[in-house]
């Protein structure tokens, strides 16, 4: 799925200690991106391009508790390291795998607007279960609108996954979220890896537009200034192939090494653009 047997590996791990939460949480991120290819409305896959070997999972602020002991202790207790950042009120709290050799990292993430404070305070971290820190993110709660599903047992290297559903955001409100956080001071290199995946899902559901029509017309209930924003920031983002978009997304493509067929800007340019009418994003 991933093209790193040692990371799937991670994944997997991870999945299984989250499994009693998986109608709870939604995998976001890169992750989500590369599991778009074995959802049931997906095109012919394409080979799948991870710009990060980090595993990001959306949590409610109020994550319920599913079994005897808390998520957090059942992360330690599968042998992933509590990595601890930031100062001791508002700790930033990642989990890794014990091997220092695998540069990987698995966080939980909360939407901004449900946290202690709501969008008027910025926090480092919340605490959404006993011992479970999640950072709250602006923006995140566009990802839990009408999430789908992936079986993972779909993907090859997760033969014994069989039957287990992760959550995904739907692609829609994935490239909503994806043009809405630009602004939050993100490196220009996390900037174009999302325009990258942008790209992807114009290709991975390109015979299923209409599914992500349908999915964007529920959003429509999202504030109007973060609606307004997108449409303005997602057209000049892709308004021709010398856009930023389409030239990053390239960029990406060409320093990345992915396997297929060769790509160009106008190709990328047009893809994304087709989605978008199909959207009826203005």
């Amino acid at each position: 799925m991933l093209g790193d047997p040692a990371f799937d590996k991670l994944f997997g791990d991870a999945v299984m200690v989250l499994r009693p939460y998986l109608n709870d949480i939604i995998c976001i991120g890169g992750c989500a991106n590369a599991l778009y290819r074995h959802h049931d409305l997906a095109s012919s896959p394409t080979p799948a391009y991870l710009g990060t070997k980090d595993s990001d999972w959306a949590v409610p602020v109020r994550l319920a508790k599913r079994t005897a002991e808390p998520l957090a202790e059942l992360m330690k207790k599968a042998d992933f390291v509590e990595d601890i950042r930031g100062s001791a009120t508002e700790p930033v709290v990642k989990y890794r795998p014990k091997d220092d050799a695998m540069a990987a990292e698995i966080e939980f993430l909360c939407p901004l607007s449900g946290a202690p404070g709501g969008r008027r305070k910025e926090t480092a971290s919340v605490e959404v279960q006993a011992g479970l820190m999640a950072q709250p993110l602006r923006y995140l709660e566009i990802l839990t609108r009408n999430p789908w599903q992936v079986d993972l047992g779909k993907a090859p290297e997760f033969p014994g996954f069989k039957g287990v559903q992760v959550r995904v955001p739907n692609p829609a409100a994935y490239v909503v979220q994806k043009v809405l956080i630009r602004d939050q001071r993100r490196k220009n290199e996390s900037k174009a890896k999302d325009c990258y995946y942008m790209y992807e899902v114009s290709v991975v559901f390109r015979d299923n537009l209409t599914a992500l029509e349908q999915e964007y017309e529920k959003l429509q209930d999202l504030p109007v200034p973060w609606l307004q924003r997108y449409s303005k920031n997602v057209r000049a983002l892709f308004a021709d192939e010398h856009a930023a978009g389409a030239t990053s997304a390239l960029d990406v493509y060409e320093g990345s090494g992915i396997a297929g067929p060769r790509i160009t800007a106008d190709m990328i340019q047009r893809a994304v653009a087709k989605m978008l009418d199909a959207m009826g994003a203005p």
